[in-house]
């Protein structure tokens, strides 16, 4: 199975430069970093730019990861994207005349980016939960839950993957969902941004 949080990455084989071990984090991260920049940054072109200077400093200050778990990778990964996102509404802020509507949107997501911590434990206490909420569900409800997910297939392609109607995908995943919501209820703004929901 496909992990949406837990990846193995070899923390020593990134300190060192493997590029192997960097291509595999970009593309076990890309997505969901994307879908958290997105959130803050309305324009996709900024948030994917976000998202790559995220993946340069990685490169660039490699040696600076503490810790030997997967999590310390993903958290720092987060927390730098969360700097940058928040760097770029700032200098937003400044650089425009916004409406009352954009400055408390913009206000409100300054101050969210700014409160959010994020950590290693953070994110192995969410797979734990996230996982053992999975292992509870029925077969089928479980496996449209991944294959969307973790595979990132559309609605279609899973009926037709599992041999389902577009509606038994539909109810499937709303029951997962609601499973879900239920098991990681103190964890939902993260997982929100994780993609997760």
């Amino acid at each position: 199975m496909k992990k949406l949080i837990q990846q193995h990455i070899d923390v020593k084989l990134i300190r060192s430069g493997d590029e192997g071990a960097f291509e595999k984090v970009y593309t076990a991260f890309f997505n969901s970093l994307y879908f958290f920049a997105i959130q803050y940054v309305d324009k996709k072109a900024e948030a994917e730019n976000l998202v790559q200077e995220t993946f340069l400093s990685l490169w660039l200050n490699k040696e600076s990861i503490s810790g030997q778990s997967s999590g310390s990778v993903k958290s720092w990964l987060y927390t730098t994207l969360k700097n940058k996102c928040l760097n770029y509404l700032e200098k937003e802020s400044n650089k425009h005349q916004y409406n009352n509507y954009q400055r408390q949107k913009q206000k409100v997501d300054i101050d969210i980016l700014e409160q959010m911590q994020i950590s290693d434990v953070t994110f192995t206490e969410i797979e734990k939960l996230l996982f053992e909420a999975l292992e509870q569900m029925p077969e089928q409800c479980r496996r449209v839950f991944e294959l969307s997910r973790f595979n990132g297939m559309k609605n279609k392609e899973i009926a037709t993957e599992l041999n389902i109607s577009l509606k038994a995908v539909e109810a499937n995943m709303t029951r997962a969902l609601k499973a879900l919501r239920i098991h990681l209820k103190d964890y939902l703004p993260l997982c929100f941004l994780l993609g997760l929901f």
